[in-house]
Parts: structure tokens; sequence; C-alpha cells
């Protein structure tokens, strides 16, 4: 929980489920969870993350993933590296518009359902 403040996103659902996820491109071989909670510290980690301006994107199925599948201080697995991905290209986008304005950013799509995460990864 400590390590919130390191988060490049928070993903949520949008209030039982929240992950602190970080990735540094350049950096970071993957996205790596720093923190995970469901209920009163899920409430926590979003709180936390606010209070460090870290960005909180609502993606249920990604959330709820993250949270069964990975534990904190681990890298997230294969099959959720495309919807990390779509996660933080809208952070990066986000940011970048806020600096240089333009055309705001579309968040990225609901995905219906689960995502499916084969065991091992």
């Amino acid at each position: 929980m400590n390590r919130v403040q390191e988060a490049s996103v928070i993903v949520t659902n949008p209030t039982h489920y929240a992950v602190a996820i970080r990735y540094r491109r350049g950096s970071d071989r993957a996205p790596m969870l720093l923190a995970k909670g469901v209920g009163l510290l899920a409430a926590e980690i979003i709180s936390r993350g606010r209070g460090h301006g870290i960005p909180i994107v609502e993606a249920p199925p990604l959330a709820r993933a993250v949270y069964r599948h990975v534990e904190p201080g681990e890298h997230v697995p294969v099959a959720l590296y495309r919807a990390c991905a779509e996660v933080l290209a809208y952070v990066w986008k986000m940011q970048r518009w806020r600096a240089t304005g333009g055309t705001r950013p579309t968040p990225p799509k609901a995905q219906e359902g689960e995502i499916d995460v084969p065991r091992g990864g």
C-alpha cells in the first residue's frame, strides 16, 4: 500500500476493486502491480492515489483480473498486456492533452465480461 504514490495509474471497478499499476517506458519490462484492494482497501488506494495526483481509470474487467491473478510486486501476465496498454495509452494521451490542448482523448472502450487469464500467466 505504501507504493501507491509510485503508480502510473489506478484502475478501478469503479468502487469495489482498485489496483495500482506502474509502467515506466524504458525501465519496466512489463506493467507491475504495486497495490491491490477490495472494499475499504480499494477506497484507501483510490484516496491515496488522488492525494498523489495518480490518474484513476475505470476498467472493471481489468481491475478484477489483475486483482485475482497478480500479487503486489509481480508483473501482470501477458494475457493482460493489451488491456493494460490501452489504459496506459489513455493516461499518456490525457497528460499530453492537459499540457498542449487539442481534442480530449477518448477513454478506452469498456470490455464486456471478464478477461480470460490462463493459469501460469
